[in-house]
């Protein structure tokens, strides 16, 4: 049995076929760049799901995607104009009002989400305010996510972990099932209601079903699931599923996930920019913390050092570069800190003596910062958590997990634990296409092949790691 997972990443948007009866082995790959349009995302869905699938139709289809970006949809279900990617400059003037007027703490202990200019509440009081005519076409509103499950079943359905991260779904008290629906006063704020948002569909069950004549190749019938949050599927995808469990899920973003065993205060997780959210399943609780610029960073490199071929040789140098303790590093903020400590004035910066013309070490002092920022957030994070930093694993996925990369290197260079590596090139993509043949019914939920990292932290990053904290809290 094969399932079809997509992804609807940031920078690229991703379809993998996997077969549920060889141990969720991979397939099918292809990759297409995100494009900014809402129509347009769907031609390339369209023609990356004709790619894939050449011989055997899916059994079921999973959709994941990336959080807080949408668009509004015309009577006709339209999309109207492109995508409202998440940005938290967009925004800020209206999440400091809601802040304001609804109280930012408040609002945090209602939602799990601190306020800022990319949750979707506040957008739409940005769009209600400086796109009236947009806003005024808008009929409904649609998830990246959504807005393809829409396309495939002809139903507007969500799942919990995109909502969560609107800041309009409550966070239900702990035990508690999560919500069926947006909340409706927080919406009344911004002058919606909940039946312009789409449904949310509970942790076990599927969007809809391809109707009669099916879609995109796809065969009428099949079940479409949204799977969720990418970085959350991901991590559920490679094993994130028991308290005390631990994902570093890395793209374009950054996102650290942590299941816990009991909830910490609210104040303490916003005051660290952090998140309150449920875990993929539903049952258990967990806090995420993020960095918005991670692959970013490196993307800027290759822009500015001659190409991505160029910043593969220089990481390639830069994996086997000696580090000291007086090494030089860069602060990776390209636009402000998101967590720990956050400060949206934070850039780029670099600590310590960087030599002249030297390539390769700016690169090794990208990647350390990097790795030195994700050990901050994961310290943080488990100090939040109320759990040792240094105990158990922490599960890698994505851009830094490929063997041998100079930020892998790194990473377990700079600890805090031990890491393990999930394999699959697209691990959103294909925990997508897990969560769907398991929402459907059709299979149990395999964890996709991870392997131990061997090598551990360094002590040499302990030195590393206080010169980094120290520059990052100061500047």
């Amino acid at each position: 049995m094969r399932c079809l997972g997509l992804d609807v990443g940031t920078t690229n948007t991703k379809a993998v076929v996997v077969d549920m009866a060889r141990g969720a082995r991979v397939l099918a790959t292809a990759t297409t760049p995100t494009p900014a349009g809402g129509a347009q995302l769907l031609a390339a869905v369209a023609s990356l799901v004709r790619e894939v699938v050449v011989d055997e139709p899916p059994a079921a289809v999973g959709i994941a995607s990336m959080a807080e970006t949408g668009v509004p949809l015309d009577d006709e279900d339209r999309p109207v104009g492109g995508l409202v990617r998440w940005d938290a400059r967009r925004g800020s003037g209206a999440a400091d009002r809601l802040a304001r007027e609804l109280g930012a703490a408040e609002l945090f202990a209602a939602t799990g989400v601190r306020p800022s200019g990319k949750v979707p509440l506040a957008v739409w009081a940005h769009l209600r305010e400086h796109e009236p005519e947009r806003w005024s076409r808008m009929r409904r509103w649609a998830g990246a996510a959504d807005l393809v499950a829409l396309a495939l079943t002809g139903r507007l359905v969500t799942d919990h972990t995109l909502a969560g991260r609107t800041m309009a779904f409550r966070l239900p008290p702990p035990g508690e099932p999560v919500p069926r629906e947006f909340d409706a006063e927080l919406l009344a704020t911004v002058g919606l209601r909940p039946g312009r948002l789409p449904e949310v569909a509970g942790p076990d069950e599927i969007a809809g079903r391809v109707p009669a004549g099916g879609v995109a190749g796809l065969r009428p019938g099949t079940p479409v699931v949204v799977a969720g949050h990418d970085h959350q599927v991901g991590a559920w995808a490679g094993g994130m599923r028991s308290p005390g469990d631990v994902a570093d899920s890395l793209g374009t973003a950054e996102s650290v996930v942590r299941v816990l065993r009991r909830r910490p205060a609210s104040a303490a997780v916003a005051g660290e920019g952090m998140s309150l959210v449920r875990t993929v399943g539903g049952l258990h609780e967990a806090v995420v913390a993020g960095s918005p610029a991670a692959g970013a960073v490196l993307a800027r490199c290759a822009e500015q050092l001659g190409g991505e071929g160029r910043l593969t040789e220089l990481l390639g140098a830069a994996a086997g570069r000696p580090r000291g303790r007086d090494a030089p590093l860069v602060l990776p903020y390209l636009r402000g800190r998101q967590a720990p400590a956050p400060d949206p004035d934070a850039r780029p910066t670099v600590v310590g003596e960087l030599p002249e013309d030297d390539d390769v070490a700016l690169v090794a002092a990208v990647v350390d910062g990097l790795a030195l920022h994700a050990r901050w957030l994961l310290t943080a994070q488990a100090e939040l958590a109320g759990d040792d930093p240094g105990a158990g694993e922490v599960l890698v996925l994505g851009a830094a997990a490929r063997e041998g990369s100079a930020w892998l290197r790194a990473k377990a260079a700079a600890g805090p634990a031990r890491l393990r590596v999930v394999e699959a090139g697209e691990p959103v993509a294909a925990g997508a296409a897990l969560l769907a043949a398991h929402r459907a019914g059709l299979a149990d939920a395999p964890a996709l092949p991870s392997s131990a990292v061997q090598t551990g932290a360094a002590e040499l990053y302990d030195d590393l790691y206080c010169r980094f904290v120290t520059a990052a809290t100061e500047t």
